[in-house]
């Protein structure tokens, strides 16, 4: 579904990805739970894509259900790959970050669950861009995971969220308590990303937002 002029949402189920069409081609913003690939390479298909067509994969985070099918789309496509550094590293892995700063049940679950693993993987830092949507600024987003990045597109006001953010019932939400490393860097970070005002709110749960008024944001920043 075109939820942007060139911005593709793709609900997976469990999360979103999302597909961004440029005159050199597609950009895949996360990859989804494993064993999504046959969905994916259908959007590409129907955009009137070939699948070489993917130029690049961008990741927001390494969770297993973001990251779940990266290996099976680079080796189906051929695309470059990019990340924070790291979650560049975990990603070469196969495995998750961490969620929570002391070890319990959740944490050990995630420990659980492994993906496949991508050898080459192109490190971004704070503040580099990919030629996508005029720019796409990779943003320093922690809280949720403390590697979590975020895109933000500053000429479209196009945002990547993944999990910083996300939505309910059209209304912004803070990542979960229950599944965050740092609620305190959580709340940093949900000011930044808000405070840049984006158009379109993409995140990695949850209905793609756009247009929101600015008394709904302001009321958000207040309460979180």
């Amino acid at each position: 579904m075109e939820i942007f002029p060139d911005v593709h949402w793709l609900d997976l189920g469990f999360s979103n990805v999302y597909l961004v069409a440029d005159t050199d081609g597609l950009t895949l913003v996360d990859a989804g739970m494993p064993r999504q690939t046959r969905k994916i390479l259908s959007a590409i298909a129907q955009l009137g894509y070939q699948p070489d067509a993917l130029r690049r994969i961008v990741i927001t985070h390494a969770d297993i259900d973001h990251a779940g099918s990266l290996a099976a789309l680079v080796q189906a496509t051929g695309a470059a790959v990019y990340a924070g550094s790291p979650t560049a590293a975990l990603l070469r892995q196969g495995r998750g970050p961490e969620h929570v700063p002391v070890p319990g049940p959740i944490q050990f679950l995630a420990g659980l669950f492994r993906y496949g693993s991508v050898a080459q993987v192109n490190e971004m830092a704070d503040g580099h861009e990919l030629p996508c949507l005029g720019g796409l600024r990779i943003l320093a987003a922690p809280g949720h995971t403390l590697e979590h990045h975020a895109f933000f597109s500053p000429a479209t006001g196009v945002l990547f969220a993944g999990d910083a953010l996300n939505t309910r019932q059209d209304r912004l939400n803070l990542t979960p308590r229950r599944i965050t490393a740092d609620m305190t860097l959580a709340r940093q970070t949900a000011h930044l990303l808000l405070n840049l005002r984006p158009r379109l709110f993409a995140c990695g749960h949850g209905r793609p937002l756009r247009d929101l008024p600015a008394d709904h944001l302001t009321h958000f920043l207040e309460e979180i």
